[in-house]
């Protein structure tokens, strides 16, 4: 009997090695996210358990994110003492707000972590945004801008899977009301991040863009155009657009098509977000740049030739 009982124990404590995976956890997240996110990967048994026994060790501060290769169904001391030592050959990558999924592609390229135009055929991959629970054509949009510890061991998917997860993540956080289409919340807080440069604009360009909607109005969105043209991988970068830039032929030209752009034109920041979903409470119709980085918003077309005519 007491055989029986010690071979138990040392197979709990030290189990046969069946299965391992690589497993990525997520920053800025709690014990218990932590502990859920290993139960989703089979890594965990038994999510209170092992909070128990992680606030027994002290070290429920401690947990490190990174990648890692764990054992399934580890003791769940064992993979407190791994968590707590950190994962292997980490690399911290920053996505600003405002990056599409090129410039993210991009940057994750210049850190050695992926392949790009695997990258890129990853994000429109209907099978993987599928997977990822979401009913989109492209992730553009949903790659949530924010700082990663990430591998060069992980794949092109499981970064994707990460930085989405992370968004979707942060969706209650985000207060969406009921009716509100996540879609179309994205779309609009994609063109508000790429127009404001101040977070107190923000809100009053979310609200622009609604009152032009609701006129049926055009959005006339110069961001759109920049998008069209960012598409291009040999289109040189522009600081101003002409006229012709205008009459482009693509459903993301808001200057000819009434509505939202068909997707998102950026993977949108937390206060854009937020913006598009509770926007200011304004009547304008109108803004144009400064030249400083603000706008001056106008309720009528008169106005806003005015302004046009001082700031540009």
């Amino acid at each position: 009997m007491f055989a029986l009982i010690l071979l138990i124990l040392v197979i709990w404590w030290q189990p046969l090695n069946l299965s391992r995976t690589e497993v990525t956890v997520p920053d800025n997240v709690s014990a218990r996210e932590i502990a859920l996110f290993l139960a989703d990967q089979n890594i965990v048994r038994n999510v209170d358990e092992f909070l128990l026994w992680l606030k027994l060790s002290g070290q429920e501060k401690q947990l490190k994110a990174g990648t890692y290769e764990l054992y399934k169904y580890k003791n769940p001391l064992y993979l407190i003492g791994q968590l707590s030592r950190g994962g292997k050959s980490e690399i911290i990558v920053t996505i600003p707000e405002g990056s599409t999924i090129y410039e993210t592609g991009r940057i994750l390229v210049n850190q050695g972590l992926v392949d790009y135009t695997r990258f890129i055929e990853l994000c429109n991959d209907d099978s993987l945004i599928a997977m990822l629970g979401l009913g989109v054509s492209s992730l553009e949009g949903y790659l949530f801008p924010d700082t990663y510890s990430l591998s060069s061991m992980q794949s092109e998917e499981a970064v994707i899977h990460m930085m989405v997860k992370n968004f979707l993540r942060r969706i209650p956080d985000f207060g969406l009301k009921d009716g509100d289409s996540l879609h179309r919340i994205v779309i609009l807080a994609s063109i508000v991040e790429r127009e404001a440069k101040y977070e107190d604009e923000r809100p009053i360009i979310a609200r622009v863009f609604l009152n032009r909607l609701n006129s049926n109005r055009p959005l006339e969105s110069c961001a759109t155009i920049f998008y069209i043209i960012k598409q291009y991988e040999n289109a040189a970068p522009k600081q101003k657009l002409t006229d012709q830039d205008l009459r482009i032929d693509s459903p993301y030209n808001t200057y000819l098509h009434l509505g939202l752009p068909p997707g998102p034109i950026c993977s949108p920041g937390e206060s854009s977000i937020r913006a598009a979903i509770t926007p200011a409470d304004v009547d304008y119709l109108y803004f144009v740049a400064k030249g400083d980085g603000r706008h001056h918003f106008s309720r009528t077309y008169r106005e806003h030739a005015s302004a046009k005519d001082r700031y540009q």
